[in-house]
């Protein structure tokens, strides 16, 4: 059987389109991740996201990350350490408790943005080419939803 006929065959009822999201989900998340990897001499995709995250609210320690992108605090500190070796991040001990470290972007990151922002950009567009901005709207509008549900799919630890 094709992926083809099993999304034609599954796709009849909603809890088969159910399963059929769930499995694409899980499949679109893991090629996403092998074509940046692939594209990205620095970076993998988890670092960049890493990066990205920092950047939003820089300081922030490994348990704060690993709550926001569904990570383990170990998980987060492997990826900031590999990022301090490249020079992309600064680790710190907070001062306040010595047990919490925050992470900091370095100069390093802005020049690596500036550089990569059109390779990001242009994947991006390419995995969002076949859909209208109607449908860009829809998927963004139940974006929260997924969050939720993924929130009960974890027994509210997601």
């Amino acid at each position: 059987m094709t992926i083809e006929e099993y999304i034609l065959q599954r796709g009849r009822t909603t809890e088969g389109k159910r399963s059929v999201l769930f499995f694409s989900l899980f499949v679109i998340s893991n090629r996403i991740e092998t074509v940046y990897n692939a594209g990205m001499e620095e970076l993998t995709l988890k670092q960049l996201m890493l990066l990205i995250l920092v950047s939003i609210s820089e300081g922030g320690t490994f348990t704060r990350y690993g709550e926001i992108m569904g990570s383990s605090r170990q998980n987060i500190k492997t990826l900031a350490r590999a990022l301090e070796r490249k020079s992309f991040v600064s680790i710190r001990q907070d001062e306040s408790d010595r047990r919490a470290c925050g992470i900091f972007l370095t100069a390093k990151t802005a020049e690596h943005f500036s550089r990569s922002d059109a390779y990001y950009d242009s994947q991006i567009r390419h995995l969002f080419s076949e859909l209208t901005a109607e449908e860009i709207d829809l998927l963004f509008s139940c974006m929260p939803k997924f969050f939720t549900g993924l929130q009960r799919m974890g027994g509210g630890h997601a």
